[in-house]
């Protein structure tokens, strides 16, 4: 029997690593990284432990929902340009796919309800990816990078500081500020996925206006208005020279037209770059060569309090 259930287990986590793997560095670490900066208002570890846990299944939940809705309603897409996927691998069938969809629907909610305070983020989010994948307007490149990512991530992270901690105006300064750039750079992850897209009918920018001249608006055009919002938004402060320097070379990469594969790393390298700039947030003010040994005194000294 306990074979039997360790075995459902495991390949039930195989199964959501499928689905879900190549979106961690744009949800469940960046939310994570950003979640540390909530931490650092919080006095005990065993609090900070307790409420991080909680994040993780919301996350998980977050990310689960999306990618089972999006490769439910995109078989055709993936048949093209992610075969390896559950679905057109032939790993998981449509309708289990389904009913795997209908309970990480319920368990998100049911975590949500659990803890209320997310309860505006996770109906954003619920909301975000029924226009995204039942509805055309999830086909048009303004509402699909633009105002879903956008907003997407306006959830997330909203959602991976409010798990921890209330929301203080910083915060909520640093969620716009990224908020805008993931709005005007996702369409970064449209450049590699071009031939699925348009076999679908879906009018992503590159398929709108061009592979060519989507590159060069998106890097001369839209890369520099995110810049600024990162500079109003006092992100920019925090790192300049690293943070500009990173554009660039993302820029660099946009730039070239060398096949799908090598825009997929530039994407990767998109998140990668989400992912830094959340962890700048979240440690601002910490000197970075003590960061490590502050957590840690932090964590003993709380542990300490609790055992007296």
């Amino acid at each position: 029997m306990l074979i039997s259930v360790f075995t459902l287990l495991t390949r039930e986590i195989n199964i959501f690593l499928g689905f879900s793997w190549r979106d961690w560095s744009a949800t469940l670490i960046p939310g994570s990284l950003f979640s540390m900066g909530a931490m650092r208002t919080l006095p005990h570890a065993i609090d900070i432990l307790h409420r991080y846990l909680y994040l993780i299944f919301w996350l998980t939940a977050f990310i689960y929902f999306f990618d089972l809705s999006n490769q439910i309603t995109g078989v055709d897409e993936d048949l093209i340009n992610k075969p390896d996927r559950p679905l057109p691998s032939g790993k998981v069938t449509l309708a289990g796919a389904k009913k795997r969809w209908l309970v990480s629907l319920l368990a998100f909610l049911a975590i949500t309800l659990y803890h209320p305070i997310l309860l505006t983020e996770t109906i954003s989010w619920i909301i975000i990816v029924y226009f995204l994948e039942a509805t055309s307007f999830g086909d048009h490149w303004f509402v699909k990078s633009c105002l879903a990512m956008g907003a997407g991530t306006w959830a997330l992270l909203r959602g991976s500081w409010k798990a921890i901690a209330p929301l203080t105006p910083l915060a909520e300064r640093y969620v716009l500020a990224m908020s805008l750039w993931t709005g005007l750079l996702t369409h970064i992850q449209d450049l590699r996925d071009i031939k699925g897209d348009a076999a679908i009918g879906r009018q992503t920018l590159p398929i709108a206006i061009g592979d060519s001249q989507s590159r060069w608006i998106i890097t001369l055009g839209l890369m520099p208005v995110s810049l600024v919002g990162l500079w109003i938004g006092g992100i920019l402060a925090l790192a300049p020279v690293l943070i500009a320097g990173a554009h660039v070379f993302l820029g660099y990469r946009i730039l070239q037209r060398r096949g799908a594969l090598y825009d997929h790393k530039t994407y990767m390298f998109y998140t990668y770059l989400f992912c830094l700039i959340l962890a700048l947030t979240a440690f601002d003010g910490i000197e970075l060569g003590t960061s490590f040994s502050l957590v840690f005194d932090h964590i003993k000294r709380s542990s300490v309090l609790e055992a007296i």
